[in-house]
């Protein structure tokens, strides 16, 4: 068997697996095409030692594994404070468990830039699919189940995006497939037929040419896949669908690459166009979280439909107006609104409810194209009318916006609040993230107990001390908030605004994560120009006697409209009264001055993370289990090889008769691996014929020659050995059709196996 078509075998192999991961890269951006397609070359030289030499298929069993672990490695280092190999497992799993549920999510296209939960598990599963084929394509070299399963990765890079764009796809799958598949057919031969060649290249060039001409010439499925992923795009497509059920894929819709407009409004005030509220929170992801909502009849008036929208209570003074959207190459379910909603005006009748966060949503989405109109009152709130309004807040806003996975500061008894923190966390990996909180949050708000000023040493905090990037930084951290907070220092809104809410709930102080547009840009005419650049995430906190109010802690960003009530609008003073409330002095608006710094800095981080220490998770070096893990699986390679080379060294050494006995004790080593028990006084005619009746193996007269030399009757030859060497080959290949490949894989390390059978 030729090297050079073991070669063009393995390379068509590869071929195949990098077409079908180079589909699944469709699914989220930036590409990710050179990871996966490392993934896929790891496999297949994970999965090909039976290529190599065919008794070595066993090797792939310590291969496959080792290479998913570097594959982990790779990507995100083992922080210090993990240890073991359970804990290790541990940790991984834990990451593959976050993006499996943020892929659950549907938030497509994902985002590869966010995080590295998704990459992980994309990585992982398509190195898994392409290490099980290329072991049975390449090490047992079946070459049409492994077609198989790496059709069944490319069919789902054919559900993510539009025929056209992927035409390449299934033309260079068929022309490698068939190269798989000939090539296969010339590995169990000792010459290359021409004619075989022949055959399967026309019959590879024939299925491509029909598949090219069915792919151009219909307009089936090839413009509307299995399930359209296309349709959650947020950039990059002419038609957008955007959901607000939680965190929207910031990077994507503020990429400038590809902004594009939403809609036009029209208000005599610039306000937050907000959708939706969020207010779970689970220690890693803001979602909307289970809230009731209530039905809105529609009245019909002079050809269109009036949704009156009850009033929130209590609800912020304002100024009532009248604002028209129309938005444009969107798809929502949720509808903008610019305040708080009194009235909805629509040229249809929709299915529309309100819900506990004050957003307006339809059972379908509507679009691409959308006109509406609603009257809302834009909150009007100053300072003062926040100070010194107490913690009275009702029992159903604690319930829903106040909670978290874990204490709060009010929650932490004892003369210590510090250590009953400590002891309040428990080993969980969520918590150990969150471990650092309560020393932050004492540097942020010290002994401020009214929540007016709280939320305004946070958000000033926020805004001077950290630094605003679409691209931060990777992290080992699960919770992207959590790694905002204690690693990175830097994020975009998502990450402000979550990390604003977070420290707002653990001071007592009931938030919620607003999603939506900002202003845009406004025209000559007076109108609203959004964009998907505009796209915007900030905070609601809620005070007693006056409702919710506006927070914005994303660094040059500015809460619109004249009443705006945050440190962001330039409010960074309090009257005395108000001064004198909160129970600190100095200027309302930020931290004092001995705590603020430059932009992006941080003093006393030490100070600030005390309780964190070593207990954060941190990406590290690979650390002794890199040289650990290859020693192992090189000591698990070693042994059968070492056991092979020392039971065979009296195969080289010695006469004729000393090596025809040596191969003999072979024979019986080798039965009683497969646990075939043969009594010293067996002789050889007996297990002859045992042979022949276990395994239809006949040793013919080889039995008779070996007894010759063995009792002095005749002298042993290199003829002899030869036969005796095939006679064990032979032997070796029925037991493993016999006992199946498990058993195998045991005889090859000598481990004990049950008794089978005794002559």
């Amino acid at each position: 068997m030729k090297t050079s078509r073991k070669l063009l075998y393995f390379a068509s192999f590869v071929g195949l697996a990098a077409t079908a991961a180079v589909a699944i890269d469709r699914v989220g951006a930036p590409t990710i095409a050179p990871l996966l397609l490392a993934a896929v070359v790891a496999a297949a030289l994970a999965g090909a030692p039976g290529l190599i030499h065919g008794r070595a298929w066993p090797v792939a069993f310590v291969l496959l594994p080792l290479g998913a672990y570097l594959l982990l490695r790779a990507q995100l280092p083992i922080p210090p404070h993990v240890h073991g190999v359970g804990q290790q497992a541990g940790f991984y799993l834990e990451h593959l468990q976050a993006g499996a549920r943020t892929y659950a999510r549907d938030e497509f296209p994902l985002d590869f830039a966010a995080g590295t939960d998704v990459r992980i598990l994309l990585s992982l599963v398509v190195y898994a699919a392409m290490g099980l084929a290329a072991f049975i394509g390449l090490s047992l070299r079946k070459a049409l189940p492994a077609i198989a399963i790496v059709l069944v990765v490319l069919g789902f890079g054919f559900t993510t995006d539009d025929a056209a764009r992927l035409v390449w796809a299934p033309l260079a799958f068929l022309l490698l497939a068939g190269c798989m598949l000939v090539l296969s057919r010339s590995l169990r031969r000792e010459r290359w037929r021409a004619t075989d060649a022949l055959a399967g290249a026309a019959t590879a060039t024939i299925a491509a040419l029909l598949a090219l001409s069915l792919l151009g010439a219909t307009s089936v499925a090839a413009s509307k896949p299995l399930r359209d992923w296309r349709t959650w795009e947020l950039a990059g497509a002419d038609s957008a669908r955007l959901g607000f059920e939680w965190m929207q894929n910031y990077p994507s819709l503020l990429d400038p690459t590809t902004n594009a407009r939403v809609m036009r409004v029209r208000s005599p005030v610039a306000s937050y166009w907000r959708a939706n509220a969020l207010a779970g929170f689970d220690g890693t992801t803001w979602f909307s979280g289970a809230s009731s909502s209530q039905d809105l009849a529609p009245e019909s008036t002079s050809g269109s439909f009036v949704y009156p929208v009850p009033l929130s209570y209590p609800e912020p003074p304002g100024k009532l107006v009248t604002e028209s959207f129309e938005v444009v190459s969107t798809y929502t379910d949720h509808l903008f609104t610019g305040g708080s909603p009194r009235s909805l005006f629509l040229a249809h009748q929709v299915s529309l409810q309100l819900t506990d966060a004050h957003a307006l949503v339809t059972e379908l989405p509507l679009g691409p194209a959308l006109d509406y109109s609603i009257t809302a009152v834009i909150p009007q709130v100053k300072p003062a009318d926040l100070v010194a309004r107490g913690r009275d807040y009702p029992a159903d806003i604690l319930g829903q916006y106040a909670t978290l996975p874990f204490p709060a500061r009010s929650d932490l008894a004892g003369p210590s609040p510090e250590s009953a923190w400590r002891l309040a966390m428990s080993d969980s990996r969520s918590d150990r993230e969150w471990l650092g909180l309560y020393q932050l949050n004492q540097a942020i708000v010290g002994t401020t107990t009214d929540p007016y000023r709280i939320t305004l040493e946070v958000e000033k905090y926020l805004r001077s001390r950290y630094a605003y990037s679409l691209e931060p930084p990777l992290s080992g951290y699960l919770s992207p908030y959590a790694a905002f907070l204690f690693q990175t220092d830097t994020g975009y809104c998502q990450h402000f605004a979550g990390a604003m809410a977070v420290l707002l709930r653990f001071n007592g102080v009931p938030a919620r994560v607003a999603v939506g547009f900002s202003s845009g840009k406004q025209t000559k005419d007076g109108a609203f120009i959004v964009s998907r650049n505009d796209a915007h995430a900030w905070v609601e906190a809620y005070f007693p006697g006056v409702g919710w109010v506006q927070f914005d802690p994303t660094p040059g960003r500015t809460i619109p409209g004249a009443g705006a009530s945050s440190a962001s609008a330039g409010f960074v003073d309090l009257s005395a009264g108000a001064a004198g409330a909160s129970g600190s002095s100095g200027a309302a608006g930020a931290p004092a001055d001995a705590k603020l710094g430059p932009r992006g800095a941080r003093p006393n981080r030490d100070a600030d993370r005390a309780g964190a220490g070593t207990e954060a998770p941190a990406p590290s070096g690979t650390g002794a289990w890199l040289p650990l893990s290859v020693a192992l699986a090189l000591a698990l390679i070693a042994w059968p090889v070492g056991r092979a080379v020392r039971r065979r060294r009296g195969l080289r050494r010695g006469s004729c008769a000393g090596r025809l006995r040596a191969s003999l004790a072979l024979v019986y080593s080798d039965l009683k691996d497969y646990g075939v028990d043969v009594p010293r006084s067996q002789t050889l005619d007996e297990t002859a014929r045992f042979l022949s009746g276990y395994l239809d193996l006949d040793a013919g007269a080889l039995v008779d020659r070996v007894q010759a030399v063995l009792f002095g009757g005749r002298a042993a030859t290199q003829e002899d050995l030869a036969d005796l060497a095939a006679f064990r080959r032979d032997l070796k290949r029925r037991m493993r059709a016999r006992h199946g490949r498990m058993r195998a894989v045991l005889a090859l390390y000598g481990l004990p196996a049950v008794a089978t059978a005794k002559l």
